[in-house]
């Protein structure tokens, strides 16, 4: 804020004009002078300003009508508006209020508090303006970043595909030949690729969860499907790290309207951060069973070593694993919670964690019941 801002004040009276006028431009500031609301909002439209100053009770149009106007153009909306009333019935302040004035100034004007009101409202503009070309920014860098993930991640699937892919014929075709030292060679470079595409996977997902939920191509399956799948993606990770993993389903086939490979994906990911954040030989229960709503609960439980309860509402946020440098001895984007919580809403669905240091996690998907048809109950003399 400086003096040299420009004012638009609008009185009937002459004598109230006058003196405000000198009493502004005394300050240093600019003055624009006028007699109703409708010249100081065609002035405002005009040469714009920094700062209106309104009588309420005007010819022509009112303060009250002018302050509406101005909000109503969103190329002059964020003007601010100091409106000065004689009334005494709190309901013309409040009504003023109500039509989206800044602040307000009594009759008869203590001259003194004039000014400071004036220096108030236009320092407190200054900072709005800052704080708002501070958010631009930083939504225009959140935008830059998410559309460079999802361009990098569409541009390196393509290759990736192709790297997995011919990898896994060389495999095959040292396999054929005997030739062990080069076939574990090639398997490195297919894991590999493997990897780098489920990240690459893992971000565009994240990208898309950032704009809103991720869309999802609803088909009726199994649950022993799911889960089936799910511990299908984890089983090397686990034989590696010596995790014991079972499985038990109230009635494997229950059938559940969801993205079949979007929710084996994200009980996949809960199951692999149990195996890579607790020790060898961990034990993961991957269960399931109706609730008493008709819903359906997806548990997967560990006797790791836990967290505290301060940190889940963490692990809830992209990228945060508790150490994420480049030294860190775990692997991953820190996605994998993220990831589960954001498909587990995709589908309607309630995502939760409790878990207490030394005592293992436990994280629930917990879907609705117009997601879920219970299994067809068998007769009694069924074999």
């Amino acid at each position: 804020m400086t003096n040299s801002s420009k004012i638009i004040l609008a009185d009937d009276d002459p004598i109230m004009r006058e003196l405000a006028t000198a009493n502004l431009k005394e300050a240093g500031y600019q003055v624009d002078a006028v007699e109703n609301g409708a010249e100081a909002l065609a002035s405002l439209k005009t040469n714009g300003a920094d700062l209106v100053i309104s009588d309420l009770d005007m010819p022509v149009m009112n303060g009250f009508e002018l302050t509406e106007n101005i909000r109503a153009d969103r190329l002059i909306d964020q003007t601010p508006v100091i409106v000065i009333t004689a009334s005494d019935h709190a309901e013309a302040v409040d009504n003023a209020f109500a039509a989206g004035a800044t602040s307000f100034l009594a009759k008869p004007i203590n001259w003194t508090l004039f000014g400071q009101a004036v220096m108030f409202v236009l320092r407190a503009s200054e900072n709005q303006k800052a704080l708002i070309a501070a958010r631009d920014q930083a939504e225009a860098g959140a935008r830059f970043k998410d559309g460079l993930m999802s361009v990098m991640s569409h541009e390196l699937r393509t290759p990736l595909n192709a790297i997995i892919g011919f990898g896994q014929l060389i495999a095959e075709q040292f396999e054929k030949q005997n030739d062990a030292l080069h076939k574990e060679y090639s398997d490195y470079i297919v894991d590999g690729g493997k990897r780098l595409l489920n990240s690459v996977s893992d971000m565009l997902l994240a990208s898309d969860a950032r704009s809103g939920p991720i869309t999802i191509n609803e088909i009726d399956t199994s649950l022993e499907d799911v889960i089936s799948h799910a511990v299908a993606t984890v089983e090397k990770s686990a034989a590696v790290a010596g995790a014991d993993i079972s499985v038990t389903m109230e009635s494997p086939d229950i059938e559940i309207c969801c993205d079949n490979q979007l929710l084996s994906r994200a009980i996949g990911k809960l199951i692999d951060n149990s195996i890579k954040f607790s020790s060898r030989g961990v034990k993961v229960i991957v269960g399931a069973a109706m609730t008493k709503d008709g819903g359906l609960a997806i548990l997967v439980k560990d006797n790791g070593p836990g967290i505290s309860s301060s940190r889940i509402s963490e692990i809830c946020a992209p990228f945060s694993q508790s150490d994420m440098s480049t030294r860190r001895t775990k692997e991953g984007l820190g996605l994998g919670v993220p990831l589960a919580k954001a498909i587990a809403e995709a589908h309607g669905a309630k995502f939760r964690i409790d878990s207490q240091l030394g005592d293992g996690v436990r994280t629930l998907i917990l879907l609705p019941s117009e997601r879920v048809t219970p299994a067809r109950q068998r007769p009694e003399n069924a074999a």
